[in-house]
C-alpha cells in the first residue's frame, strides 16, 4: 500500500489518485517498481507450491476511488488551515500520502509477459467493494454527528501522521497533535457533518502460487 519513496509532489492535492500527467506517471512508475520488489521478496521466501494472498486498497479499472470525496474534504480543510495561518503554504505543498491504491491491471502487470513472475503465477485476482458499516448505522439512526465523527477519526488515525511529517516542527509531538486536532475538527464540523455520504472502500485481492505444485501452471485470469 505504501510507496517506498515519494518521487514528486502533487500540485493542489495530497492524494496520488488526484495526480495527473507527468506527476501521475512518476507515481505509477514507483508503484510498479515497488510491487515488483515486493513480489520478488515474497517469491524468495515461498517454498515451491506455497501460496500467498495479498489484500490491499484498490481503484476501479478506470482509476477512480470511492474514497475521493473524503480526500477532497480533507484537502479543502488543509487549504483553510493555510488561510488561517495554522500551517504554512510550503508545509501544505509538501504533504503527500504515500498510499498507492492499485487497479486490477496494476496487480497483474508483472505477469503479462508469460503468465509468471519470479516463479509466481496468479490463481485469482479481483476487485470488490467493502461496504460502509458507519453508513449503514446512519441510515438507521440519521445521526449526522456520529457519522461525521467516525469519518474524521478514521482520517486522523490513518492519514494525519503521514501528513504531519511535512510540518516544519514534525519532530514536535505537541505541534503534530495541534495539527491533527485542527484537521479532525475542520473535517467534522466544517465539511462532513454537512455532507453525509457513503464511503464504500474498494479492495483488491490477489492469490499467488509459487510454481512447482500441481495445478499451478495456469495463466493469470484475463
Amino acid at each position: 500500500m505504501w510507496l517506498s519513496r515519494l518521487p514528486t509532489l502533487i500540485p493542489g492535492h495530497f492524494f496520488i489518485p488526484h495526480s495527473t500527467g507527468a506527476v501521475r506517471a512518476k507515481f505509477d512508475r514507483q508503484g510498479a517498481q515497488d510491487w515488483e520488489a515486493f513480489l520478488s521478496l515474497r517469491a524468495t521466501e515461498l517454498r515451491a507450491g506455497g501460496r500467498l494472498v495479498v489484500v490491499l486498497p484498490a481503484l476501479d479499472d478506470d482509476g477512480s476511488s470511492k474514497s475521493l470525496p473524503l480526500m477532497d474534504h480533507a484537502n479543502a480543510v488543509l487549504g483553510e488551515m493555510v488561510e488561517e495561518g495554522a500551517i504554512l503554504a510550503d508545509e501544505r505543498a509538501r504533504m503527500v500520502l504515500g498510499a498507492y491504491p492499485r487497479r486490477r491491471q496494476d496487480l497483474l502487470a508483472p505477469f503479462t509477459h508469460d503468465g509468471r513472475f519470479r516463479h509466481l503465477i496468479v490463481e485469482h485476482c479481483e476487485t470488490s467493494v467493502l461496504r460502509d458499516a458507519a453508513w449503514a448505522d446512519y441510515e438507521q439512526d440519521g445521526d449526522k454527528e456520529a457519522l461525521a465523527t467516525t469519518r474524521a477519526l478514521f482520517f486522523r488515525s490513518t492519514f494525519a501522521p503521514s501528513l504531519a511529517t511535512a510540518l516544519t516542527r514534525a519532530g514536535d509531538a505537541g505541534a503534530c497533535r495541534v495539527f491533527a486536532n485542527r484537521l479532525e475538527d475542520g473535517l467534522k464540523r466544517r465539511r462532513l457533518v454537512n455532507h453525509p455520504a457513503p464511503l464504500h472502500h474498494l479492495v483488491g485481492t490477489i492469490v499467488l502460487a509459487k510454481r512447482g505444485s500441481r495445478g499451478t501452471d495456469q495463466p493469470p485470469p484475463r
